[in-house]
């Protein structure tokens, strides 16, 4: 009889417990140590488009994109994928590298002609030394070259100022 008292109080106890832990406010997100703020932001794109955004509209003739939209949805499940493969493939310290590129002149392509981002997952290789203790040991910040890169966010034409 005792026994099942005991069960019916754990019971109770571990429901309580599950309802007040998702009462719980949620921990406040830090924001990064890179982030910048709108005046540096906008400095950094008005000289941009002093010094290259003129050189390409001169050169090219036309009023390339400088601004790439992406969804976060999209970012987020890029991210997780990118963090699932990487770990399959034995890579830890990732990170993305942001490249900058341009369609062919061709329309097989979404923009010919037009700059485009696109973006690469990066990593460190974890090797095994030899040894009776497992300890790994990081090469280089590489592409990994296994994972797909991310493209086809929006382009901003007519480009979209950050101010």
């Amino acid at each position: 009889m005792k026994t099942k008292s005991n069960q019916k109080l754990a019971i109770i106890l571990l429901i309580m417990a599950l309802f007040f832990q998702s009462c719980e406010e949620k921990k406040k997100v830090k924001p990064p140590k890179q982030i910048i703020d709108y005046e540096y932001a906008n400095t950094l794109e008005e000289e941009y488009k002093k010094t290259r955004s003129v050189a390409i509209r001169e050169y090219l003739q036309i009023d390339d994109a400088r601004e790439f939209w992406f969804d976060l949805k999209g970012l987020k499940q890029y991210i997780k994928f990118v963090e699932q493969e990487a770990k399959e493939l034995g890579y830890e310290n990732l990170g993305i590298r942001i490249y900058n590129g341009a369609y062919p002149k061709d329309d097989r392509y979404p923009d010919p002609g037009y700059s485009t981002v696109f973006l690469v997952p990066t990593g460190n290789k974890t090797h095994s030394k030899a040894s009776f203790l497992p300890i790994t040991t990081a090469v280089g910040d590489d592409n990994i070259t296994n994972i797909p890169a991310y493209n086809y966010g929006h382009a901003g034409r007519p480009p979209k100022d950050v101010d």
